[in-house]
């Protein structure tokens, strides 16, 4: 096995630390058992600067990411783990500069895990939850970056901390036992002139993922994605993102335009996926603009 790993004792109980991977891996799956002893703990500076992991899947018999278990892991992408993993030490995943898409699967009602890689972490990220607890639900929120400026107050002679961008008030809404959904609705009003094009994906996110979605927020979201479709549409196409394209050009959201425009840089990046949600979308507004015009010419 390339797992590099040590027998432990964690709270009394044998298992296994994982401390490395010989070789090179870009999709690595910790296995949740070796030499018949459970996987507890992912050791400190395991993956640390590894430049080959792009995908991570940590088990739920995990309960403990050690001190910079996956630091500065520049291509590590996605992270898939389970809320079990709740022992969790500082910069597991700081500089993991494009890590944008997470996974947790919740089996009970405990945030805690979220919030610390939220904290960990300053960059835009989104979270999907998979709940497990006793009814079954999936949860998108996305979260954008933000960065702690100092400036120098040379007459007080203080440094003062200000915070930059939106994505720090978005992260004091996630608790270790609740989410506050209505503040996470609330800053977009902020968020809509802050930052548009990060915007669109917290708007998409929340129509796609209705948890304790007020109605006038959906209606704001909904109003703001119309509004922005081609720029939203340009994003979502670049990053691959079909499920974001399909809710706009299911619900209409696109004008002919920016379907025609949308197009065009799908067809040039060979998305042929979206390519076809995108005609679907197209042919279907001209079908309905025809019927309209019949019905305008019969009165």
């Amino acid at each position: 096995m390339p797992f590099t790993y040590e027998r432990i004792q964690y709270f009394g109980e044998d298992c296994i630390e994982i401390t490395g991977f010989d070789g090179t891996v870009r999709n690595l799956s910790v296995p949740g058992e070796i030499e018949g002893l459970p996987v507890r703990s992912i050791g400190r500076h395991a993956f640390a600067g590894r430049r080959d992991l792009q995908e991570v899947f940590v088990p739920d018999s995990v309960r403990r990411l050690h001190l910079f278990a996956f630091h500065n892991c520049a291509n590590l992408g996605r992270m898939t783990l389970s809320d079990s993993a709740d022992d969790y030490y500082d910069g597991v995943i700081r500089q993991c500069s494009a890590l944008d898409e997470i996974e947790i699967y919740i089996r009970g009602d405990s945030f805690a895990l979220m919030k610390e890689m939220l904290g960990d972490n300053d960059k835009a990220m989104s979270f999907l939850l998979h709940m497990r607890g006793d009814t079954e639900e999936e949860i998108r929120l996305s979260f954008p970056d933000y960065a702690l400026i100092a400036s120098e107050n040379t007459m007080a002679r203080t440094i003062q901390f200000a915070y930059e961008g939106g994505g720090y008030q978005y992260r004091q809404c996630v608790r270790k036992k609740e989410i506050r959904y209505r503040e996470y609705d609330r800053l977009f009003t902020f968020m809509e002139h802050d930052d548009p094009s990060f915007a669109a994906v917290i708007a998409a996110d929340r129509l796609m993922y209705p948890h304790d979605l007020d109605p006038s927020a959906a209606s704001k979201y909904t109003a703001f994605l119309r509004e922005h479709a081609a720029d939203a549409l340009k994003r979502f196409i670049v990053k691959g993102q079909i499920d974001r394209v399909r809710l706009i050009t299911e619900k209409g959201l696109a004008d002919e335009e920016a379907v025609a425009s949308s197009l065009a840089i799908a067809s040039e990046r060979k998305e042929t996926a979206i390519c076809a949600l995108l005609m679907d979308s197209g042919r279907q507004r001209r079908k309905e603009s025809s019927a309209l015009t019949l019905e305008l010419e019969d009165w």
